[in-house]
């Protein structure tokens, strides 16, 4: 009983009018570190950590917005498996405790396949980052699904010019999806094997001698430019259903060069 009334006597500060007539769009923290489950499109869950940026809009009239809440809501919303629309949620409940017009948050994690090498079956994790943004202002929401695909290139040219092989890398192809409306969640481990696809070759953790001389030939067999990957992923990427627009980019990590190529482009598919 004593606690309480100490703790009810200390001036709320935060709370306190502020005349200086300045609305904030967006104050909250910043790389709060933290330990989440994200559910995947098999109805499964896996563990990683994440860094999270949450914020709210803050009244031209309120001195400060309190900030331990939104590390409260977001330490209750991490004890169950993420998704797209548990963090929406999140937002609303934000905004209501600290009567904001505005909520978004941006979580940033690896995602992690399990990769089995194409010839001995030898396992491995390969992770890619990947990051959610959910923006909810005055009645309308946007999400957006990020994702940097680690590949594989191999030059068209150099294979058509070259006595023996042909220079090759690693690439990334990173896309940005905004979803629908209607569209809840989005299946992670399908969108990066998607993208892959798109690439002379996908990347594998662990390799035997086989595995090695097998990727190393069918990247030959496959070989692509930048713009190759970026137009095959175009198509791929329209194909998806639940998407109004897709921003994407592959760049190779060259060899030959001190510098990198890439190739990016952006579409809306609805409106």
């Amino acid at each position: 009983m004593i606690e309480t009334r100490f703790v009810a006597s200390l001036p709320d500060v935060a709370n306190q009018e502020d005349r200086r007539q300045v609305p904030i769009p967006r104050v909250g923290v910043r790389g709060v570190q933290i330990p989440v489950q994200i559910a995947d499109g098999s109805g499964g869950v896996f563990h990683t950590v994440a860094s999270v940026d949450f914020a709210v809009s803050l009244q031209h009239n309120r001195k400060g917005t309190h900030m331990s809440r939104l590390m409260q809501i977001l330490d209750e919303t991490a004890q169950v498996p993420l998704t797209l629309q548990a963090l929406q949620r999140m937002l609303d409940r934000a905004r209501d405790m600290l009567d904001a017009d505005r909520a978004e948050v941006t979580v940033r994690f690896k995602y992690f396949l399990r990769k089995y090498a194409p010839i001995t079956g030898a396992s491995g994790w390969l992770d890619a980052d990947a990051e959610w943004q959910i923006i909810l202002d005055n009645g309308t929401c946007t999400r957006l699904v990020r994702v940097d695909m680690p590949v594989k290139s191999l030059c068209p040219c150099s294979k058509q010019i070259a006595l023996y092989g042909a220079h090759n890398q690693r690439a990334y192809i990173r896309a940005e999806l905004e979803l629908l409306p209607a569209t809840h969640d989005i299946d992670m481990g399908s969108l990066c094997n998607l993208l892959e696809e798109q690439a002379s070759s996908p990347l594998y953790p662990v390799l035997k001698r086989p595995d090695e001389k097998f990727v190393t030939e069918s990247a030959y067999d496959n070989a692509k430019f930048v713009e190759d990957m970026l137009r095959d992923s175009v198509l791929a990427l329209r194909q998806l259903p639940g998407i109004r627009r897709f921003k994407v980019e592959c760049e190779s990590i060259e060899s030959i060069h001190n510098h990198n190529a890439f190739a990016a482009t952006e579409e809306w598919l609805s409106p």
